[in-house]
């Protein structure tokens, strides 16, 4: 009786779980340590804090659009209620955002609730618009009600100084390390709808509604659970970027822009994947930084946003499923 064969996989299985684990343990690391390196001074550390708070980003919009199948154009209507909500109550209650952060996942929970029980019916582009309307009806709200939300102008949180009880710094290494907690945190949940039968579902109402109908799916429980999880996921993370920005104003939490940058992580990066939007939300924030700077230096208005474009066509031109999805196209090829 032959034993090796199964030793042999058993032995490669384990091989391969080593490698993905220092695969994944080696830029925790190397984020970890990047306040320790001489070279490394506040301007590198916050555009880090940057690329993580997109990472944290584009993974929530990826459970959704990637996972789901659901093109959100308007998700960045999530991300304004996390940021205003825990905004509002910190500066008009002295809430802290540690009890802010979950009531504004409840109000995005709230609000996809409702929001996916009138839209999610509708199918593709008609679906994508209906979640635009929806944002652009925030920003016109929040620009009404000036004496809560600061109207057009804004709302600044209070600022306390050195606090963690109002989860504020004078320096961005705190925030380095709640945005690396955050995006580790977010691809453990990614790896678990991944493979769970919630995410087998999702994936099956993605590629073909019909058939994961017939095959005893709830096709609308499943888009609507996907898409809360991805709404209180995004407020967490907007939680973040408040108080790292400490400020929003009506068009940089609710606008189209905003949720055009949110999507980009995952695009680049590869839907439906645990490591797309790390990679996308990486790359894009280092050509973002690098195009800026060099625009700065050949004080040239504009050229950052036309290198920007040009580099990021060329990534979706070249590698349509993602840098993810392309890599692991030409590993199945070999």
């Amino acid at each position: 009786m032959n034993t090796s064969a199964p030793s042999m996989t058993a032995s490669q299985d384990n091989g391969g779980q080593t490698r993905a684990l220092l695969f994944a343990l080696l830029p925790v690391a190397a984020v970890a340590i990047l306040p320790l390196l001489p070279f490394v001074n506040d301007y590198i550390i916050a555009a880090t804090v940057r690329a993580l708070i997109f990472i944290s980003l584009g993974q929530a919009w990826n459970v959704v659009a990637g996972i789901g199948g659901l093109l959100s154009l308007g998700h960045g209507v999530f991300l304004g209620l996390g940021c205003y909500t825990t905004g509002i109550l910190f500066n008009h209650y002295g809430i802290p955002p540690w009890i802010g952060v979950w009531a504004g996942a409840g109000m995005a929970a709230i609000f996809a609730l409702v929001m996916g029980s009138m839209t999610l019916r509708m199918r593709g582009v008609f679906f994508a618009l209906a979640t635009v309307a929806m944002s652009l009806a925030m920003v016109q709200l929040t620009r009404h009600f000036v004496d809560l939300t600061g109207g057009s102008d804004g709302l600044a949180l209070k600022f306390n100084g050195n606090s963690w009880w109002a989860m504020q710094a004078r320096t961005p290494m705190p925030f380095l390390y709640g945005g690396l907690v955050l995006v580790i945190v977010f691809y453990a949940i990614t790896r678990w709808i991944l493979g769970s039968k919630l995410g087998l579902e999702m994936q099956a109402v993605r590629d073909d509604e019909t058939a994961a109908a017939a095959a005893g799916v709830s096709v609308f429980r499943t888009k609507l659970t996907g898409l809360m999880l991805s709404a209180v996921m995004t407020a967490v993370a907007g939680t973040l970027y408040m108080q790292f920005y400490m400020a929003i104003d009506p068009d940089a939490a609710f606008g189209l822009s905003q949720a055009i940058q949110l999507q980009l992580p995952a695009l680049l990066g590869g839907l439906g994947t645990a490591w797309g939007p790390i990679v996308g939300g990486a790359l894009m924030i280092f050509l973002s930084e690098v195009t800026n700077l060099g625009a700065t230096k050949l004080e040239i208005n504009g050229l950052d946003i036309l290198v920007y474009g040009i580099m990021l066509l060329f990534v979706v031109l070249r590698a349509p499923k993602g840098i993810v999805g392309f890599f692991m196209d030409r590993r199945r090829g070999r």
